[in-house]
Parts: structure tokens; sequence; C-alpha cells
């Protein structure tokens, strides 16, 4: 599935820009390009990935601007940008924030702007800010959300508060691991002395950008001559049908190591029995996968029987996936969300040590992090109305 990222703000421009990372990454397959829009100058050029031309930089020319007068987006500059990029087979544009900040509050516009120039769905991957970041910051958030269910094809929700502190213990691991294969960009400079951004979001960032660029790339392999064969194939249609017009969604994950091995020299040293043994176990595991996705892996706090629609996406070597236990997960998803729509398929990886099983979870009818982010925003009204 081809995409356009249009990051927004600090927050937004940094998740667009490792995902771009996590793209390029992939070196086979491209699914992504990338714009980057902020009024802050050094954190623009402190990205690592999105080219330098593919950064815009707004502040207003107006002489008449002052502190009170509202910034605006470059709308044509970002749309003439996006065009450049779309060589006719995007599937759709993603417009990537933080929410709670004061750019978020310009992404309406933008949006509709697009809307007018563009033919493909638009979607929003945000992210809820933390309790501690203050209640003016938490209201801004509620006021977006609102503002971009209605205009957006479809909202990826990711909650900090949630995902904080376990993403900055799991970024420390694998810094301490060494991490991934470094890439040098052409366009790539030391980067500029800026804030450091904590652990906790630049995990945050690194788990949203492994998570989405398995969706998008398993959603376009299909199409391509080389790759492994899907049991199950998903293309792009089917995940866009499983998230337009569809709300809020959440995104559930869970992947796990596994040892770098010999498959086939395994299956000849081991008797019979006990291959049927491990046939159980791989099965068993890809359960309980789909399990700790759901209660513990989950972008936001959501109930599955809140769902109308969902997606069930297993990638690994193909000698670990277990198509026994894949259809368990499907069609425990299958009785347990509200609607009836539930696509799946496999993506078969052999150059991984990794197995892992993402569900998404769409037309979510009812998020408890949301309503509590309105909650404050509504109390604070009523304290300035009687105060």
């Amino acid at each position: 599935m081809r995409v356009l990222l249009v990051g927004i703000g600090g927050a937004g421009c940094r998740i667009a820009d490792t995902l771009a990372l996590q793209d390029i990454r992939s070196r086979s397959l491209r699914c992504t390009d990338a714009v980057a829009v902020d009024s802050n100058a050094d954190e623009l050029n402190a990205l690592q990935t999105i080219p330098p031309g593919n950064r815009i930089f707004f502040q207003s020319l107006d002489p008449f601007h002052t502190m009170n007068t509202p910034d605006v987006l470059p709308l044509d500059e970002i749309i003439a940008r996006l065009h450049s990029l779309d060589p006719g087979d995007i599937d759709a544009l993603v417009i990537v924030s933080g929410l709670g900040g004061e750019t978020a509050s310009l992404i309406p516009d933008l949006v509709l702007h697009i809307r007018d120039r563009m033919t493909e769905p638009v979607f929003g991957l945000l992210t809820l800010p933390c309790t501690r970041e203050g209640e003016a910051v938490l209201a801004r958030a509620a006021d977006a959300v609102d503002a971009l269910i209605p205009i957006l094809d479809g909202i990826f929700l990711y909650d900090n508060e949630l995902w904080y502190e376990r993403a900055r213990a799991d970024q420390g691991k694998e810094e301490g691991q060494g991490g991934d294969l470094e890439i040098r960009l052409p366009w790539q400079k030391p980067a500029p002395p800026v804030q450091k951004i904590p652990a906790g979001y630049a995990g945050i960032n690194t788990m949203i950008a492994r998570q989405i660029s398995l969706l998008l790339r398993a959603g376009e392999v299909s199409d391509r001559a080389g790759t492994e064969a899907a049991e199950v194939a998903l293309d792009a249609g089917e995940v866009l049908n499983t998230i337009r017009g569809m709300g809020c969604i959440a995104i559930g994950y869970d992947r796990e190591h596994i040892p770098a091995v010999n498959p086939d020299l395994i299956t000849r040293l081991r008797p019979v029995g006990h291959t049927i043994q491990e046939s159980h176990q791989r099965a068993s595991r890809m359960v309980t996968m789909a399990r700790k996705a759901i209660g513990e892996g989950i972008s936001v706090s959501c109930g599955l029987e809140g769902a109308k629609k969902a997606l069930v996406l297993v990638a690994g070597p193909p000698h670990e996936l277990s198509m026994r236990g894949y259809m368990t997960v499907r069609h425990w998803i299958d009785r347990s969300i509200s609607g009836q729509e539930v696509r799946s398929g496999d993506y078969p990886l052999s150059g991984t040590r990794f197995i892992a099983i993402l569900i998404v979870l769409s037309g979510l009818d009812r998020i408890p992090r949301v309503d509590s982010l309105r909650e404050i925003r509504d109390g604070m009204a009523k304290t300035e109305i009687t105060g």
C-alpha cells in the first residue's frame, strides 16, 4: 500500500521521519514518501530521513501578524509538494501529528484543502498527550479529535499516556543491543543541537513506525514478482476497506524473537511425532500472541466488542507461521467484534528473526481515553464560566 505522509508539528514530523526510515530499511519495497511541515526550523533540520526538499518551514510573512494572530499552514506549498511526489499509484494520504499542541488546530484546514485538490482518501495518524503535559494540552487534544473525526477517512490513535514508560524501557533495550543497521542518506548531516527527545517518545515513534510499515508492506507485497507467496494474501484494497470511513482505529501488536536455525535440517533430524508437537506449539504461540496484542499491545485502550471491522495480519518466516493458529485467531476476532467484517492475511518473511501479529480494530464506538480528554475539556469550560 503506497501512501504520502504529511508530518505536522514537531511530534508529527519526527514520527513521519521515523516511519520513512523504517520504510527505507525494508530495502526491497518502498511504500512511503513524506513531507514535514513545522514552524521550528531547528526541529526540521534535525530530521534524518525526509529529504530537505520535502521539509516545509512556515512562519508568517504578514507584516500585520502579531502574537495573537493564529498561524496558517502554507496550504498551496504543501499541495504542490504532494503532487510532485505522487506518481499516480498513491493509495492514501496520512496526516501525522501529536495532538495537544497549537499546530494540531491547523490540520482541519489542511485536510479540507487536500480534499479539494486530490482524490485519495485522507487518514490521520495521531498521538494523544500524556496527563503530565497539563489540562490545557489535554483540552486542545479533545478539540482536535472532535474536529478531525468528521473530516478524515479514519484516525489511527496512539496513546502516549499508555505507552510512554513501556516504550522508554523498550527503547533502552534496543539501544543496548545495537539496534538496526545504520543507513546513511546523501542529504544526512550531523543533527543540529536541538533538545534531545526523551527515550519514551522516541520509543513510541519506533513502535508506531514498525507497526504501520508492516501494515503498508503486507498490503503491497502480493503485487510484486519474486516475493514469497502468502497463503492468504492481503492487498491495499482490503486494508482500505477495513479502515476507510470507520472513525477511530486501534492497532494491537505483538512480536517474538525466534532463534536462527535451519528449518530443513531440523526437519530431517527430528522424528515425525516431535514435528507434530512443534506444529501445535506454533499454533498455540500465535493464539497467545494475539491475546497479548489485544490485551497488552493495543495502541489505545478499547474493547474488542466496540469494533465494527477488523483485520488480522501475521508475519514472519514461513516455517514459523501456523495456519491453524492463524484461523483460530481470525475466528476469535470474528466472534468478538460487533460488526461482521474481518479480513486477514499472512506476510512471509524469510530474512527476519521475528514473528509478529498485528490486529486492526476500526469503527470503535467508544475509547475511554478520548472520553477522559473530553471530560477534562468540558470541566475546564465550566470552571471558566463559573469563575
